[in-house]
Formats: structure tokens, C-alpha cells, sequence
């Protein structure tokens, strides 16, 4: 079983779509979006791809999740994933992460014109509008990501939600070892999220459960994957 696969990966998200109702199609088509967003700059992608090898093969991750409360960790040595919403959490305690996940509805315009963060922009069936909007305005290293295979120019590390898709970022891209941080997967930390949009509590629930088994597979699978100082509430 290697979740590096794309057609073991395939088979895997086709049940999560299954179980959540959701649209495989609606889902290519965002990455066919990303894909056509990012051909104009193919240059900067390559140049993140070989930094993202730089930053996490053979390191240390720190992955951190914007549960309520929870604060940036200021790590000694590894690599610092942000996802989503976290981001901003960061920013507000002066610590700069190296990577943000994102699908971009967490994080206020004017932090994705940073140029010391490498973003990794996430499509999926619901996005579309804010890849449009809001993708010309990241300033510096990017990649794009989706759930499946569009073209070239878009990665599929693997994951659903920014949390555990910033934990396969790392596996994917050869990280010895991730710590997750500020991770809560048995309640909704917010009601409404940056971009505005009403959080539908049993989806978000029924995305934590799939969040926490795909970690939890990965970690079954021998990759080593623990909780930072108790922050995770619902893990193991």
C-alpha cells in the first residue's frame, strides 16, 4: 500500500466523495482552473517545487492547525506548515511559517502578497471563485494542488482538508517526520470563516472523522506522526 500513488490515492478520495456526497467532476473542473491560473507562471512553480524538496526531505515538520486557542509553536530546527487560517494566527505572534495550505478562503488578502511563505493552493469542487479571485494577489513561491490529476503543472500530494493535506504535503515530499500542532477533530472551531462563508457543522464534522482516519492511515503505514505538547483534541 503506497498513498504516493495516484490510482491507490483515486480510490481512496472516491470514497470520501462517496460518503460526503460530493461532485468528482466539479472537483476537476477547479483544477483545470488552477492549471490554466498557473500556466503563466510556470517558472515560479518549478523554482517552489525544488524549495519544497529543499525545505522538507529528510526534515522535521511541524504541521499547525487553527484550532481555537491554540498558538504558533516557534520550532527549533524543523520546518513550519501552516494551514489555512493558521497562517494569520502566525503572523499576529511574529513567528513567519515556511509553508501555508490553503484553499484559499482563510486567509485575508493582503497576507497572500508575503513573499517568505510558500503557498500551496488547493482546488476542489467549491473554490473555484476564490482561485479566480484571489490567486493573482500571492506574491511569492507557488504550487497547486488538487484531489485529482488535471496536468502537469498540478500536484496530488494527497489529503482533504487544509490540516491533514498539509501532513501528506510533507509525507509526499520526503519529511522523516511530522508533529501536528492546534489540532482539533472532534468539534467546529469556527462558524464563519474568513472569506465569509457559513460553516455547515455536520460536513465539517463528517470532514474532521475523514481528516483524523486519513493521519491515522498514514501513521498505520509506519510514517511517524505525533501531537505537539496535548494540542490535539481527538486524535488518539
Amino acid at each position: 500500500m503506497n498513498l504516493k500513488d495516484p490510482l491507490f490515492w483515486e480510490g481512496v478520495y472516491d470514497r470520501i466523495l462517496t460518503s460526503l456526497g460530493f461532485d468528482r467532476d466539479r472537483d476537476y473542473f477547479s483544477c483545470r482552473v488552477l492549471d490554466l491560473l498557473l500556466s503563466s507562471r510556470m517558472g515560479i512553480v518549478a523554482e517552489s517545487q525544488k524549495r519544497l524538496v529543499e525545505l522538507l526531505q529528510g526534515r522535521t515538520a511541524i504541521v499547525v492547525g487553527d484550532s481555537t486557542g491554540s498558538g504558533c509553536p516557534r520550532p527549533q530546527g524543523g520546518v513550519l506548515v501552516v494551514a489555512d487560517a493558521a497562517f494569520e494566527k502566525c503572523l499576529e505572534e511574529g513567528v513567519v511559517p515556511d509553508i501555508v495550505t490553503t484553499d484559499l478562503d482563510g486567509i485575508p488578502e493582503s497576507s497572500l502578497r508575503a513573499r517568505d511563505t510558500l503557498f500551496v493552493v488547493h482546488a476542489h469542487g467549491d473554490n473555484v471563485e476564490y482561485l479566480e479571485r484571489f490567486l493573482p494577489y500571492v506574491g511569492g513561491q507557488l504550487i497547486g494542488t488538487a484531489q485529482y490529476k488535471c496536468s502537469h503543472r498540478v500536484e496530488v500530494p494527497g489529503g482533504f482538508t487544509d490540516g491533514d493535506r498539509a501532513v501528506f504535503l510533507a509525507y509526499y515530499y520526503g519529511a522523516k517526520r511530522v508533529f501536528i500542532y492546534g489540532f482539533d477533530f472532534s468539534s467546529v472551531g469556527r462558524w464563519i470563516k474568513p472569506s465569509g462563508v457559513q460553516v455547515n457543522a455536520t460536513i465539517k464534522l463528517a470532514k474532521l472523522a475523514w481528516s483524523r482516519i486519513l493521519l491515522l492511515l498514514l501513521k498505520d503505514l509506519g510514517y511517524e506522526i505525533e501531537c505537539l505538547e496535548n494540542s490535539c483534541e481527538g486524535w488518539i
